[in-house]
Formats: structure tokens, C-alpha cells, sequence
């Protein structure tokens, strides 16, 4: 009942057809312009989920751009809570005037997403804009799990919410913080740490000792995404080393750093000349396909990746659909011999003419 009720107050707060294809026109146009790698991905998503995944994509791009367009902190810290209030205006049913809130609320699966997501989002990126550096990779892994853990997550819900209201013939039959059917959690995707302790295999075993494959239930989903998430934000650090090191400011965790005697004044000096450099990119690029060949297996034992969330896991993919995507497709260029883990290698810069057929 509360699912049928929030979904006929989503609808009567929808706005005008207008101004749904406005917000959808300023939310792919910001994704194209600081993401253009996305949109391809944006095609493996079913329509009546493609307007959700380009909201979710645009908004992380805004947050994430937020530190190069303030000139202090205090503008920064004012610009995070403006988005703050927004996301709880959003839920408050009183979305602010912004093309982005303006599409997120129109969105049928916008009941369905955890506002704790949004705020985790928004926060770890507001936490790191005021304290860019990593300290040690367990900095960078928190980091991951506020930023594209959060982000997948989202779009984990946005095609649960459509894939369970195409069987069903109703969103209203997916629960929310509810015990109600639909999905097997009435709340999936809640990663807050811990809910992997003690859990099985997706493996069972019948009564003739044989074993029968599950399906990939929702916290295999949700423990693949972190890993993944990890993976996708190694490669989104590297390729903005020499955007950074030109504004004096390493991603680079300092252990890692200190391990392959890189220093950051050598870092912002000298760029691809510092010693170190390389060692350390190849450890933290290793590391990144390490999480992703884990994020694959998680589904060892189950009968592989569930259709719906495929889109969301191109990135790990392998097998039964293409396994080249942004970041594998970076990684593998990095580790390349001629670029030998050199993150301003001039070709890494360039938009690669490959991966639009990759993907």
C-alpha cells in the first residue's frame, strides 16, 4: 500500500512534458560533455530506465566537476549543502527549480532510490573536496564506497524498481523498507559495511549431493557492485593524475607513494619524469583489475549476471557480453608497452576511436 501511494505522489508531482524533455536534454548533454564515455554505455539500458541512469550519471558529474568551479572552500561547503537540501527536497516532495531535480522527480523509479545514497554521495564528495588527499588505500576504498558505490547502487535499484514492475505489471509490488514481494530484500543495496560476514555461497546442494546453480540474489549483486566500484574508481583517479598534479594536488595515496619513493613536489615538477611514478601507477592499476576479475567472480556459482543488471556491470563483464568498457578499455591502454603505467602518455588523453565498437 505505501509503495502504491508513493508512486500516485510521484505522478501528481510530475511536471509538464516540456519540462521533462528539457531536464532530460540538460542532464545527456552534461553527461556528452564531461562523460561522453557513458553514453555509450547509456544504450544497454531499457528505455523507461535510460532517462534514470542519465539523471544518476549527470548528477554525480555535477558534484564531481563542484571543486573546479569555486574559488574557496566557503563556496564550496555552500554549493554541497545547496545540493544537500536538495536531495531532501526531493523526498519532501518540494524538489528545488534545477533541471536535475526537476528530472528525478519525474522518474517513476525515484521512489525506489535510498536517499541514504544521494546524501553518502553527496557528502564523500564534499568530504574530499576539502581534504583531497589519500592517505593510505583504505582512504581511497572509503572514498569508492561513498562515490561509485553509491552511484551503482542507485542504478541497481532504478532497474530493480523497472525489472519488478515489468513482471509484475506494477511497481507498486516492490517494497520499500517494507515486507512486501518483488525482490527478494525489500530494501536492496543498502551497502553499509558488514553484510557479507557469514554469508553462503549462491550454491546449494540437492539431495542426490549434486549442486543446483541460484540465481544471483540481491546482496551478490550488491557485493559485486563494491568491488567493481573500487575497480572503476583506481581508473577514474589515474586518468586525472596530470589533471590534478597541475593544480598541485596528487590522488595518489600517500602509502602507495611512499612505497615507490614518489614525491609529490617531483610529482608536480617533473609529471611523468618523477621518479616512482610508473611503480606506483602499476600497483594501483593492478589493483583495479584484481577488484574486477573478484567482481566477476561473485557470481561463480550462480547462473551468471541477471539481465537487468547487466548494464551496471559492463564494466566487469565478461563472457556473454562485451567485455571492453571504459575502464577495462583505460587499464589495459595503461599497462600497454608503449604507454609502460605512464598516466600522461598524450594517447590516454585522447578519446579513444576503439571503444564505441569495444562497447
Amino acid at each position: 500500500m505505501r509503495s502504491t501511494s508513493l508512486l500516485r505522489q510521484a505522478a501528481a508531482q510530475a511536471p509538464s512534458p516540456d519540462a521533462y524533455a528539457k531536464s532530460l536534454a540538460y542532464a545527456t548533454d552534461l553527461v556528452r560533455r564531461t562523460d561522453h564515455e557513458a553514453i555509450f554505455a547509456s544504450h544497454f539500458y531499457p528505455g523507461d530506465v535510460r532517462p534514470a541512469y542519465l539523471a544518476l550519471r549527470a548528477l554525480n558529474a555535477e558534484l564531481a566537476g563542484l571543486p573546479d568551479q569555486v574559488s574557496n572552500q566557503l563556496v564550496g561547503r555552500m554549493r554541497f549543502q545547496w545540493w544537500k537540501d536538495a536531495i531532501k527536497g526531493l523526498y519532501d516532495g518540494k524538489p528545488p527549480p534545477h533541471p536535475l531535480m526537476t528530472l528525478l522527480s519525474s522518474l517513476p523509479q525515484r521512489p525506489f532510490l535510498s536517499a541514504y545514497h544521494f546524501n553518502r554521495l553527496i557528502s564523500t564528495r564534499e568530504s574530499n573536496f576539502l581534504n583531497p588527499t589519500f592517505h593510505t588505500l583504505q582512504d581511497l576504498a572509503d572514498y569508492s564506497a561513498g562515490t561509485q558505490a553509491s552511484l551503482l547502487y542507485l542504478l541497481l535499484q532504478a532497474t530493480a524498481a523497472s525489472s519488478s514492475s515489468s513482471s509484475s505489471g506494477a511497481a507498486a509490488s516492490l517494497s520499500i523498507g517494507g515486507g512486501g514481494a518483488g525482490l527478494r530484500h525489500s530494501t536492496p543495496f543498502q551497502h553499509q559495511g558488514g553484510e557479507h560476514e557469514g554469508a553462503v555461497d549462491g550454491v546449494t546442494t540437492n539431495g542426490g549431493g549434486g549442486t543446483a546453480l541460484k540465481e544471483a540474489d540481491d546482496l551478490t549483486l550488491d557485493h559485486a557492485a563494491s568491488h567493481l566500484a573500487v575497480a572503476v574508481t583506481i581508473a577514474t583517479l589515474l586518468r586525472s593524475i596530470p589533471h590534478h598534479a597541475g593544480r598541485r594536488t596528487s590522488v595518489i595515496p600517500l602509502d602507495v607513494a611512499s612505497k615507490h619513493q614518489l614525491q609529490e613536489e617531483a610529482l608536480f615538477r617533473k609529471g611523468p619524469e618523477a621518479e616512482g611514478l610508473q611503480d606506483a601507477v602499476a600497483q594501483l592499476a593492478g589493483i583495479a583489475q584484481a577488484e574486477l576479475r573478484t567482481a566477476r567472480e561473485c557470481f561463480d556459482g550462480t547462473t551468471g549476471l541477471p539481465k537487468r543488471a547487466v548494464p551496471v556491470f559492463l564494466a566487469a563483464a565478461d563472457g556473454n557480453v562485451p567485455p571492453q568498457t571504459p575502464a577495462r578499455s583505460y587499464l589495459d591502454r595503461l599497462a600497454s608497452p608503449k604507454v609502460d603505467y605512464n598516466p600522461f602518455d598524450v594517447t590516454l588523453a585522447k578519446r579513444y576511436w576503439k571503444l564505441p565498437f569495444q562497447v
